[in-house]
């Protein structure tokens, strides 16, 4: 019962797709019929033209679609499309030659005598190249209405991608300009870091090196060579590590397990991608669950740099951070590395929050730590 209430609807969704053709085939045959009765003075029966237009019209898609089939190789094109010409003028000759025989002898859809065999033969093959001709037609019209939607859809694809990609130059551009207006003369800075650790020193050296932990990272953050393009990726671990370490100074114990391969040293990457994971996890993590530690593991397999980190998510969100947040990593390693990097996040099936990023080891800016031992500490 559902088929046959579903009949109507395919029939109509088959009218409307190809109301042009259906359209453009009953203006034609309307035409001819009235304008060819007119002029000889006889109208044929209504079956005679339902039978011989089927014919015409199957005659002339499958011209239109023989022609798609031989353009496919254009080098090829030039023997197969006459081949294929002469085919179809041979079987629509023979075929309906014959057919008219057989109506004429078994119905009266041909009710006048049949003219000698050449005069028929020569009208069914003028008939023939008449809707070939036709279809030739209509085959490179709907050539060029796909080439012209190609086209078009080529150049919507093409400016999206410009629209991206200005928009992701703009977000870079607010994101370094955001980072300049926040620093301050990093010599000031450092030396006072360096008085007030004498000074806390004498007193507490476990306190004073708080003032160590924060002084190095200060001078990463604020180096200048890092601002404009990479950094070493040890360099961001050793950071990573005394975050680490000044949290647990500063908030107590915390359980985070931070796992590093041995082949990094050479591996440029752009800057605070570990720093700002880290310190999501100090923001949004839970890390005083001694059973379920929080990790994060940097190694290469495969090719691939991998960058995964698991903790068990915090039902209160910390104020301190980076405020870079995921969605800033996300835009920064597609605008540095494009379709060589890919980004996961989310809650897996045990309740811990994890990340996953992983960038073509081609990709990356490799290069020997030998050329950064020589170059001068800033002060």
């Amino acid at each position: 019962m559902d088929r046959l209430n579903r009949i109507p609807n395919t029939i109509y969704n088959w009218a409307y797709r190809y109301r042009v053709h259906l359209i453009a085939w009953a203006s034609f045959i309307f035409w001819e019929s009235i304008i060819i009765g007119l002029a000889s003075g006889i109208f044929g029966k209504f079956g005679n033209y339902v039978i011989h237009y089927i014919v015409n019209i199957c005659l002339f898609y499958l011209h239109a679609r023989l022609l798609e089939k031989a353009t496919i190789y254009p080098r090829r094109a030039i023997y197969k499309i006459p081949l294929f010409v002469i085919f179809e003028l041979a079987l629509y000759v023979g075929f309906v030659f014959y057919l008219d025989v057989f109506l004429r002898k078994y119905t009266d859809y041909i009710p006048s005598a049949a003219p000698p065999a050449e005069t028929r033969l020569l009208t069914l093959l003028w008939r023939s190249s008449f809707f070939l001709l036709f279809a030739t037609g209509y085959y490179f019209l709907k050539q060029f209405i796909n080439e012209r939607t190609e086209k078009s859809r080529i150049e919507k694809q093409r400016f999206q991608m410009l629209l991206e990609k200005e928009k992701m130059e703009k977000e870079l551009a607010m994101s370094k300009n955001a980072f300049m207006k926040a620093q301050i003369n990093p010599h000031l800075l450092f030396n006072t870091f360096e008085f007030v650790h004498q000074k806390l020193n004498t007193y507490s050296p476990e306190d004073a090196k708080v003032m160590l932990y924060l002084s190095d990272m200060m001078r990463f953050a604020a180096n200048t060579k890092h601002n404009e393009g990479f950094v070493y990726l040890s360099d961001e671990i050793s950071q990573c590590e005394n975050l680490i370490s000044l949290h647990q100074i500063t908030q107590g114990k915390i359980y985070i397990e931070f796992a590093s391969g041995p082949d990094l040293d050479e591996i440029k990457l752009i800057p605070l991608i570990l720093l700002t994971i880290l310190e999501n996890m100090f923001k949004h993590g839970n890390l005083n669950d001694i059973e379920n530690k929080a990790t994060i593991d940097v190694y290469t397999v495969d090719g691939k740099l991998h960058i995964e980190s698991r903790n068990l998510p915090g039902s209160i969100k910390s104020k301190v951070g980076f405020g870079s947040g995921m969605d800033n990593i996300s835009n920064r390693l597609k605008y540095a590395y494009h379709q060589n990097a890919e980004m996961t996040a989310g809650i897996d099936e045990e309740g811990f929050y994890t990340l996953n990023i992983s960038i073509s080891l081609n990709a990356l800016n490799i290069e020997s730590k030998t050329k950064k031992a020589e170059q001068p500490i800033p002060v």
